[in-house]
């Protein structure tokens, strides 16, 4: 809720495949949970400038793409750093990534072409989303952001005690008794 940050008057396109996770979050639950449009337009395969295209066409106001996506439309011939001027994104205002680590370059060179942010968030298949980058926030490129409400995200050793800021370990949720129903209990 925090991270794709939706109204009810928004419209939400998640360009992922049908088979990812983040499909079935970004067009299917999220949306769904915060009363959003969900819109769905089929391609083939990834092709940037019929993304970028459809931003003109529809009036599309949150996009959620893989981190691949970004960086391809930012650098293919005819898409925004080669011809930026040719897209106007006139309802467009809302910009979310997950699945991969997004370049910070690639987030720079977005916000400087389109004035959006991209807001990253982080998280997995078996236990949803646990971090992200949301409104508001002060956003570091090449970061994971904050831990999303309700999780408690620390960083530990291999001791499993507590690191301080600025060290390298292993990311933990502190669980209490209730599991959060988006956690897988187990593989059958």
């Amino acid at each position: 809720r925090y991270w794709m940050n939706l109204t009810p008057s928004d419209i939400m396109w998640n360009t992922s495949d049908a088979a990812w996770v983040k499909a079935a979050i970004g067009s299917g639950f999220g949306p769904w949970f915060q009363g959003t449009c969900a819109f769905t337009h089929a391609m083939p395969q990834f092709d940037p400038r019929a993304i970028l295209n459809t931003f003109c066409k529809y009036p599309v106001t949150a996009l959620c793409s893989a981190p691949t996506a970004w960086w391809y439309s930012m650098t293919s011939p005819g898409t925004v750093t080669s011809d930026h001027a040719t897209y106007a994104f006139k309802t467009l205002k809302h910009c979310l990534t997950k699945g991969e680590p997004l370049n910070p370059e690639a987030m720079v060179q977005w916000k400087s072409q389109t004035g959006l942010t991209v807001y990253e968030g982080y998280g997995q298949t078996e236990i949803g989303m646990i971090c992200a980058n949301m409104k508001r926030m002060k956003i570091k490129p090449g970061s994971l952001g904050k831990a999303a409400p309700p999780c408690d995200v620390q960083i530990i050793d291999e001791n499993g005690s507590v690191l301080p800021p600025g060290k390298e370990g292993d990311i933990a949720i502190k669980m209490d008794v209730k599991w959060p129903f988006t956690f897988l209990t187990r593989y059958l």
